[in-house]
């Protein structure tokens, strides 16, 4: 008897999936037809959840059937958390009894019919049951196997808990917490990573089957999901420059500019625009500032207008603020909790908030599809449309990107380290991030590099012959701002009716906040990200990471696949590309919904920005180091009991057994969903905890098979070195290294996955500099000597000796 079930979610509004319709239409998403497999086995959505559902989700969200097996029974860690009822949506779900021979033999089965599977878990659910994407992969030589482990590197393994990464990498001391000592780590970066890797790899496979006829394989983890999200904190500089010193000191500036207000809610303001600064200073009667937004920022000197503002601030409710504020140069944003942006008006308006059917609830409110891809016209034929035969991933794939900042670069990065020809155009003054390194290098690695100031005579020529040359472009300027500079959608589609047009806006392309500056840190307001991991009741904390700013990349990356397949299947049709800050923010805390009037968002963090509960957290030893404890199940939790009960002892932690019951309960208690609560098994561990030094209680716990980790209290160079420098990690090539100029040797994270069979094209590490290419791809777009010398004289585009050394 098999021990498989299988039930559809029919009663659930299902995605465009490629089928006929009534009137013979056939659906236009970019994977219609396509067949998923998503395999989660031994995997808890607590511990790496994104890393198992996220790629599922994305695919099924661009078109994709998508099946899901997992195990009948939920972990114990999982008990109350609801992550998987906006996960699983629109997924067909196959549960099988994890670990029966059976349930093998479903998954195989399963994939002889696929296109893509994705396979999540540890390898004695996988790879020792047959399961391996080189065993699946012969049944079925079509097939593109996607494997998500859970990783390890120097210091062991993940065991598919985030948390015990977290704190092993020295991450929890990279959070600016409310007390002294390490923070738990709410956003999961590392899963949210890993996931995301994981949709390239799918798709980047699937983009190659069109012209290789056969699949392959690829494979990320934890481990390098981790370095994936955290490119800009993880990169090292030889020479870095002053202000990289000080931006990242003490992680990042004392003054957060977010603000309690006189209902209790909070608020954020940014002053990123230009002359933003300025006019919040006039609108609060502030004295105008000497030196300037940047310099006041890290200086500290800001510090001192933060103490009036904190009291301005808290005269008045959040909603006269919001008012007060709407409409200006800077910005001001509610700093939310997770899933309570699913209930603002702009949201619902641009489709990132849905409503759907749901079994239990009747309706419930979630995210909706972050990334749009949808046909420009009809085919026709442009340079590189037709596939070579066994042209490896996107090689003779030609990029223009126009992006800036961290966001919009790292789109492009991605589809270069693909094998495509990226070509970076940036002003001739330059990438407003390449003083700030290692901000501007987390995004540039690969390309070529073109100045030109787009306002100067000749220059739409260029533009002109540079779109013509694309099969895609990619772009994150402000709503308006590609339309003055000349490379917007229409502009763009005259000279070239077949590119991928990619935008990724902050607010999103449409809807009332379309036209105004975004960054990561109103982002982290607006999706929770910041009230999260303040803690219950406690001011919100921003997280100096650039996460946001790189998942949107990474979102965009994974759009532009989705089209540059569509239109590879689809004989050279357009493609438009829609993403956005704001979608991948709130993609990362996606698992919230809004369910009967209220918000499920969740475990959430306690006070003291601990943990979830007794079985998730971060605990302080009688040494004052730290140690995070990760149980996943009932035996585990088991497991913990008697080594807790044979550990304690006056003094510290004994070496012999005997000791009696310290009061803990037979099962581990469910994690809280409810800001406040204090579970009594938490308060027993804190006092056993404190009897003895950390390392030893970490070595107690591993040796009785418990998760557990010592936590890293490192500052920030100590953190990159413990990710750059890690043996296993230069082994396994999760780290490249160069000559940058005058900036010396740069240290970076690789990317993130491996492709196969055949290896991928190599992207050039070196990073360009300013117009270092400009010449030599003008000259082959068909500039002559005299035409280049004449836009030299123009001021549109540098000599060729002004390229600056480094």
């Amino acid at each position: 008897m098999s021990t498989a079930t299988s039930r559809s979610d029919s009663e659930l509004p299902r995605p465009a999936d490629g089928t006929t319709a009534a009137d013979g239409a056939v659906s236009a998403a970019p994977l219609a037809g396509i067949r998923v497999v998503e395999v989660a086995l031994g995997v808890t959505a607590v511990g790496a959840g994104l890393a198992a559902s996220l790629p599922g989700a994305l695919l099924r969200d661009f078109g994709a059937r998508v099946t899901r097996v997992r195990p009948r029974r939920r972990p114990a860690l999982d008990t109350g958390v609801e992550f998987n009822r906006v996960w699983d949506h629109g997924k067909r779900i196959v549960e099988v009894d994890e670990g029966e021979p059976a349930a093998a033999e479903t998954i195989a089965a399963l994939a002889r019919d696929a296109d893509v599977i994705l396979l999540a878990g540890p390898e004695e659910t996988i790879e020792l049951r047959g399961l391996g994407c080189a065993d699946l992969g012969r049944a079925n030589p079509r097939l593109v196997a996607v494997r998500v482990g859970t990783g390890f590197n120097a210091g062991g393994g993940t065991e598919g808990l985030e948390i015990l990464l977290a704190a092993r990498s020295g991450l929890l001391t990279q959070i600016r917490a409310n007390r002294p000592g390490p923070a738990f780590a709410d956003l999961t970066v590392a899963s949210a990573g890993a996931g995301l890797a994981a949709t390239v790899g799918a798709l980047a496979g699937l983009y190659e089957r069109e012209s290789t006829g056969v699949g392959g394989w690829a494979e990320t983890s934890l481990v390098d999901g981790l370095q994936a999200i955290l490119p800009m904190i993880i990169g090292r500089v030889e020479n870095p420059s002053p202000s990289t010193r000080l931006l990242w000191k003490e992680q990042g500036p004392a003054e957060t500019l977010a603000y309690r207000c006189a209902d209790g809610g909070y608020v954020q303001l940014w002053f990123g625009a230009k002359g933003a600064y300025e006019a919040f200073l006039e609108h609060m009667n502030e004295p105008p500032s000497e030196h300037g937004y940047t310099a006041d920022l890290v200086s500290g000197a800001m510090a001192e207008r933060g103490e009036r503002w904190t009291r301005a601030f808290a005269a008045r409710d959040r909603s006269w603020w919001l008012r007060d504020l709407a409409g200006a140069n800077f910005r001001c944003e509610p700093v939310l909790r997770p899933g309570e942006a699913l209930l603002d008006p702009h949201v619902r308006e641009i489709g990132l908030s849905v409503e759907r059917a749901d079994p239990d609830h009747g309706t419930i409110t979630t995210l909706g599809p972050v990334g749009q891809v949808t046909p420009w016209a009809a085919a026709t034929p442009t340079p590189g449309t037709t596939p070579t035969p066994g042209a490896r991933l996107l090689t003779g794939v030609r990029v223009l990107d126009v992006s800036a900042y961290l966001a919009g670069p790292i789109a492009p990065l991605i589809l270069a380290e693909l094998g495509a020809d990226v070509i970076k155009l940036e002003p001739g003054t330059g990438d407003v991030h390449r003083s700030m390194e290692p901000m501007f290098a987390a995004g540039q690695r690969g390309k070529r590099a073109v100045a030109m100031d787009m306002k100067a005579p000749g220059a739409a020529d260029v533009l002109d012959r540079l779109f013509r040359w694309s099969d895609v472009v990619h772009h994150n300027a402000r709503v308006g701002l590609a339309e003055r500079l000349g490379y917007d959608e229409a502009t763009v589609r005259a000279a070239n009716p077949g590119v991928v047009y990619s935008h990724s806006s902050g607010f999103g392309a449409t809807g009332p906040r379309a036209p105004l500056p975004a960054n990561d840190h109103l982002m982290q307001a607006l999706s929770g990200v910041e009230a999260a991991q303040g803690g219950t009741d406690q001011p919100p904390t921003f997280l100096v990471w650039g996460a946001i700013d790189v998942t949107s990349g990474w979102v965009a990356a994974c759009a532009v696949l989705a089209g540059l397949y569509a239109r590879r299947r689809g004989g050279g049709t357009g493609q438009s590309v829609r993403t956005s800050l704001l979608g991948a923010a709130l993609m990362l805390k996606s698992g919230a919904f809004v369910a009967d009037g209220a918000v499920v968002e969740g475990p959430v963090l306690d006070h003291d920005q601990t943990g979830y509960g007794a079985a998730y957290r971060i605990y302080r030893c009688g040494d004052g180091g730290w140690l995070a404890l990760a149980v996943p199940d009932t035996a585990a939790w088991r497991r913990l009991r008697e080594a807790v009960a044979g550990g304690v002892a006056t003094g510290g932690v004994a070496t012999g057994e005997g000791a009696a019951d310290v009061g803990l309960p037979q099962d581990p208690p469910p994690l809280r969903t409810r800001r406040g609560e204090r579970q009594p098994a938490e308060e027993l561990l804190e006092k056993v905890f404190r009897t003895g030094a950390a390392a030893d209680w970490v070595a107690r716990l591993q040796a009785a098979g418990v998760p557990a980790e010592l936590v890293a209290e490192v500052d920030r160079t100590g953190f990159i070195a413990r990710l750059v420098d890690d043996p296993v990690n230069q082994q396994l090539g999760r780290v490249v290294s160069f000559d940058w100029g005058e900036r010396g040797r740069l240290d970076q994270p690789a990317f993130p996955l491996w492709l196969g069979p055949a290896a991928r094209p190599g992207a050039p590490r070196a990073i360009p500099r300013l117009g270092e290419h400009t010449h030599e791809v003008l000259d082959a777009l068909g500039f002559d000597a005299d035409e280049r010398a004449a836009l030299v004289a123009a001021g549109a585009i540098p000599r060729p000796e002004a390229v600056p050394a480094g």
